[in-house]
């Protein structure tokens, strides 16, 4: 029902329309104002014709001083002779195509047709209406020796300037989209031996001139060839740049005899038109201008009424029928906007994630794949230098891969998520996808992104790429590149190509699986914590602890190796952390013995953790026999902060010791800078349990035990799994000893 009501309201606005507009018509025509201007307009048609014929001269003339001063430039020359001074031949002709207006395309030919140089001008990205003038890669240079003009132009004497056709402009054969009417200038360039070397072009965009060309409040400016087809009519539905270009010729304006004598003399007027031969523009179709009276119905001054009445609805009815169908698309147009609104980021302008499912999905091309690109120091530049740079980096992003996206073969871009955006790309084989990838790699990597002030930022990248066989649908396709750029996370690669053997589908199921056991875990109290015995090889006693913790869930017990990197994934790690303070200083706080936790970079530079661990050690008053076990496999990122929270913790009568020493990020300027606030060395099982095999981790740990030994140092020795390691260890004089040899961890310890 609303529709139809919808519907009778522009219907009867339609009607109404026509009869005011028809009483305003009527007046109009009975107006003696309106016939003397029709009767100058028609003693004035052949004035405007000539007029009209100098304007079009006057403005090819503009584009031939151009040419005749770019072609006298002998660098061009030298360039064609010689092959020397490219770049500045090619900045030269970028810079004139930049300053001719409605130039679009600057051509430098050899005299066997082949392109040296092609310079063009091209709308930039999706939705956007920017322009950028480049110079076309070699490789994308064409041979023009089959085309009409250049045959033409070869011909030239040296100082004569050729016009090509008044015509569409194509590219190998295809009329170019959106469609441009232009017009070539050639002019042959010589060298001082008056030698032939070559063409220069220059391609003209007409549609703009010929847009204020025919704008006239009293005339129709049209424009034909010896055929009778329109290059240029005041109704923009013909003309060459219409569909309607081959079918609606002179014969459909005019009647047959009065097409005749427009085509066969060179002019031709009546009291309603005038036509001219435009000898002068030889562009080889033997081009007429036409100039009409757009009011020549009102002549007729004793019309009768009836058929005057019957030519106003008909003008009416074609005046208000546009108007009609645009209130009635109304809904339409708002239901488009909103849809664009929804497949399109606001920040970039690019098409989003929807905006690539919308898209795509209607394309069944199976070699088609997706190349997702994830800016991974997107979140560190927010959080260093707030929101406002951070966006401006992804807009300049943005503007590098629409640019990349121009000129390298890849298809379209999008902007999938906060900090990520994809490629579609056109798959044809292994080794090209490769090394498309990795040179794509190294330009993003390598390029100075500036935002404001000359502030520069480099980017690092994560590729994620679908596989390269058949899918489903383009959903399946984003699947897979998300699958593989969360597996060159994990992989800690740059680039993972989705492969549907590997294993990360699983891994990813159970990661999940694994939250959810954490987080089921931390609700029952089944964090439990074992302790594992460290042995002093000089009293030959277990004489303190290490904490460890583990991860109950109904009958399967699960080590930190698993559950660790997941729990710091879903932000539960500073609460294990919590827990394992809480359970083992409980445990400890009436037992005369040391014993150790395990604190993690990330623990010491988090405030909770930080806090919570001061005030449980000031509860228990358990200082005096804590050591502060810090993982050395990690980055310090902050070393101020990290040297306050060891001076801190020895305040309270703790000791520190650095684990892990000899893994990940060990550096023995820690050992010199801190030694005076270190306690225990910890040295990493992978130098422990082969020593007594190998020289090199002889030496190394031996080298090591030489710098505790003058620092101050104890060292500890983990993995010691037999009697060989363990004997080997104490032979070096190594303080204390740790590993399965001397006791598994435990629930509890011996008294």
């Amino acid at each position: 029902m609303e529709k139809i009501n919808y519907k009778l309201t522009f219907i009867l606005l339609f009607i109404l329309s026509i009869f005011v507009l028809l009483g305003l018509f009527y007046f109009m025509l009975n107006s003696s104002y309106k016939n003397d201007i029709n009767r100058i307009s028609s003693e004035n048609l052949k004035e405007k014709v000539y007029e009209k014929e100098k304007e079009l001269l006057s403005y090819i003339e503009n584009y031939e001083l151009a040419l005749n001063a770019i072609s006298d430039n002998e660098l061009l020359k030298t360039y064609l002779e010689k092959d020397e001074k490219n770049l500045e031949a090619e900045q030269l002709l970028l810079t004139l195509q930049k300053t001719l207006p409605s130039v679009f395309q600057i051509r430098l030919l050899d005299m066997t047709g082949m392109e040296k140089i092609r310079v063009e001008s091209t709308v930039s990205g999706k939705f956007l209406d920017g322009k950028v003038s480049y110079i076309v890669p070699k490789v994308r240079l064409q041979n023009k020796s089959s085309r009409y003009y250049f045959n033409k132009f070869k011909k030239l004497d040296e100082n004569e300037i050729g016009l090509s056709r008044l015509d569409l402009e194509k590219d190998f054969g295809k009329v170019v989209l959106p469609k441009k009417l232009s017009l070539r200038l050639g002019k042959v360039l010589e060298n001082s031996s008056g030698k032939k070397v070559g063409i220069l072009i220059i391609n003209i965009d007409f549609k703009k001139f010929f847009e204020l060309y025919e704008s006239s409040g009293l005339y129709d400016v049209m424009i034909v060839n010896k055929s009778g087809k329109f290059i240029l009519h005041s109704n923009q539905e013909y003309g060459i740049t219409s569909n309607k270009f081959d079918t609606y010729l002179l014969k459909d304006v005019f009647d047959e005899e009065e097409t005749n004598k427009i085509l066969n003399n060179n002019e031709y007027h009546s009291d309603h038109m005038y036509s001219k031969q435009l000898n002068t523009f030889n562009t080889d179709q033997e081009l007429r201008i036409i100039l009409g009276l757009k009011y020549q119905d009102l002549i007729a001054e004793n019309i009768k009424d009836k058929k005057l009445v019957y030519l106003f609805f008909i003008l009416l009815i074609i005046v208000f029928s546009p108007v009609v169908i645009y209130f009635s698309k109304a809904p339409d147009r708002l239901k488009t906007k909103l849809k664009r609104q929804m497949i399109t980021d606001n920040l970039t302008n690019l098409p989003n994630r929807e905006g690539l499912l919308y898209m795509f999905n209607k394309n069944k091309d199976k070699n088609k794949i997706i190349i997702l690109i994830e800016i991974d120091n997107f979140s560190k530049v927010a959080n260093a230098y707030g929101y406002k740079v951070a966006n401006q980096l992804l807009k300049s992003i943005a503007k590098f891969l629409r640019y990349y996206e121009k000129f390298h073969g890849f298809d379209s871009l999008y902007k999938i998520d906060k900090n990520s955006f994809a490629f579609i790309y056109n798959f044809d084989n292994n080794d090209l996808l490769n090394d498309d990838l990795e040179k794509f790699l190294k330009n993003i990597e390598n390029e100075e992104f500036q935002i404001r002030n000359n502030f520069k930022i480099l980017v690092e990248c994560s590729l994620g790429v679908s596989s390269t066989g058949k899918a489903t649908n383009i959903l399946r396709r984003l699947e897979e590149a998300e699958i593989a750029r969360e597996s060159a996370h994990i992989s800690n690669k740059n680039i993972c190509i989705y492969n549907r053997e590997d294993k990360i589908v699983d891994l990813n199921k159970d990661n999940i699986r694994l939250a959810n056991k954490i987080k089921k875990s931390i609700e029952t109290d089944n964090i439990i914590v074992h302790f594992q015995a460290i042995y002093n090889n000089r009293s030959d006693c277990i004489e303190k602890y290490e904490t460890l913790v583990r991860l109950r869930y109904e009958d399967e017990i699960i080590y930190p190796d698993e559950f660790l990197p997941i729990s710091k994934d879903i932000k539960k790690y500073a609460k294990l952390t919590k827990i394992v303070i809480e359970k083992s200083f409980d445990y400890f706080k009436d037992k005369d013995v040391e014993f150790s936790i395990n604190l993690s970079i990330e623990d010491i530079e988090s405030h909770e953790v930080r806090k919570y661990l001061f005030d449980k050690i000031d509860k228990y008053e358990i200082g005096n026999k804590l050591v502060i076990e810090i993982v050395e496999s990690e980055a310090i990122d902050n070393y101020d902060e990290f040297l306050s929270f060891i001076k801190e913790v020895k305040k309270l009568g703790c000791k520190v010791a650095i684990d892990d020493f000899g893994s990940g990020y060990s550096n023995y300027q820690y050992i010199v800078n801190l030694n005076e606030y270190i306690d225990y060395l910890k040295i990493d099982g992978s130098l422990i349990k082969d020593i007594h095999l190998n020289r090199k981790t002889q030496l190394l740990v031996g080298t090591l035990k030489f710098l505790c030994d003058n620092l101050g140092i104890k060292t500890i020795a983990e993995y010691i799994e037999n009697k060989e390691i363990f004997d080997y260890v104490k032979s070096m004089g190594i303080n204390y000893s740790q590993g399965y040899y001397i006791g598994k961890p435990s629930e509890k310890i011996e008294n």
